[in-house]
């Protein structure tokens, strides 16, 4: 089966990777922020909750457009 890709799904998935690696970056930083500084919070802690909900709210919306697009194909 190939896959239909609009141009939002495109977009979403250029979006997804950019958050991604936003992520990634800052649970580095926080394993750094822990290893140097014990059990002190991590100050960009609200930050990453905002990263990983974004990341799941993108997912989400990709996998709706997805079904939209491609699971009407395959039937």
């Amino acid at each position: 089966m190939n896959e239909y890709m609009t141009k939002e799904m495109e977009q979403i998935k250029i979006m997804i990777a950019q958050t991604v690696a936003k992520r990634e970056a800052l649970k580095l930083e926080m394993k750094e922020w822990y290893d140097n500084n014990g059990a002190k919070k991590f100050l960009k802690l609200k930050d990453l909750i905002v990263v990983d909900k974004t990341l799941s709210e993108l997912d989400t919306h990709y996998k709706r457009l997805w079904d939209q697009y491609n699971l009407k194909k395959a039937v």
